[in-house]
């Protein structure tokens, strides 16, 4: 999970691409200016992206919205508890 303000452009951007290169299932944004969780998922190529792969699922979850990280389904994250 990445904590966003000041770098949202590129952690949206230059680091979603190198973490789905990576084949990470499951990448989450707390964006702080928009007060949501942005959740990407699904790593695809994608010649286009900064280095070759993207997402192919975004997700935005507000509160009082709720989530489960794919690696651990049954364990619920609230969005509102993880904003200050």
């Amino acid at each position: 999970m990445e904590i966003s303000v000041s770098s949202l452009a590129t952690d949206r951007e230059r680091k979603a691409s190198l973490y789905a290169r990576a084949g990470l299932p499951d990448y989450w944004i707390l964006n702080l200016i928009a007060r949501v969780l942005e959740v990407y998922r699904e790593p695809v190529p994608d010649a286009a992206a900064p280095f070759g792969w993207r997402y192919a699922r975004r997700e935005v979850v507000a509160p009082p919205g709720r989530i489960a990280p794919l690696a651990a389904p049954a364990a619920m994250v609230v969005v509102a508890d993880l904003l200050p």
